[in-house]
């Protein structure tokens, strides 16, 4: 990778959402910038989320896949999780670790697919804040970025609850 791109990915902004699926009010939201993995951003979410609604099924692609955001899922905050293993690397061999194991087990036979077929409505709320707000971000600074992002998720929360309410 050279120089410039290198330069060009570190300033790239990432949004990472927590979504209800039945409503598309976002729950929670995490807005950084470069490439890197989803991975970090699974508990904070979650937890999040968890705090203002009641999560029972968290669905996630599998850019979140890992034994760690499984146990969290399901022993510490009591949520079943569904997240594709084997991310980029399908294998003949299952998984060492329990829960991604049960995971592609589960994927599968299939036993998921009608709750994982949710997962797309976080596109869609994706599509909504940037065909209503704008795709393009004015701001110049990582940190300015970042705040834009998590004003205008607070802007699409409020736009929604106000055409519910009106």
């Amino acid at each position: 990778m050279n120089r410039s791109r290198r330069r060009t990915v570190k300033r790239l902004p990432k949004l990472s959402l927590a979504v209800a699926t039945a409503c598309h009010l976002v729950l929670a939201a995490r807005a950084t910038t470069g490439a890197g993995g989803d991975q970090p951003f699974f508990k904070p979410l979650l937890s999040e989320a968890a705090a203002r609604a009641t999560v029972r099924i968290a669905v996630a692609d599998a850019g979140y896949d890992s034994e760690d955001n499984h146990r969290v899922a399901r022993e510490e905050l009591g949520v079943r999780s569904i997240i594709p293993p084997d991310a980029g690397r399908p294998t003949a061999r299952p998984p060492t670790t329990r829960h991604r194991r049960n995971m592609r087990r589960r994927f599968d036979r299939k036993a998921d697919k009608g709750h994982y077929g949710q997962r797309w409505q976080v596109e869609t709320v994706n599509s909504m804040l940037k065909r209503n707000l704008g795709s393009a971000l004015r701001a110049r600074t990582a940190r300015r970025r970042s705040m834009e992002l998590l004003l205008r998720v607070v802007t699409h929360n409020i736009m929604l609850l106000s055409n519910v309410e009106g």
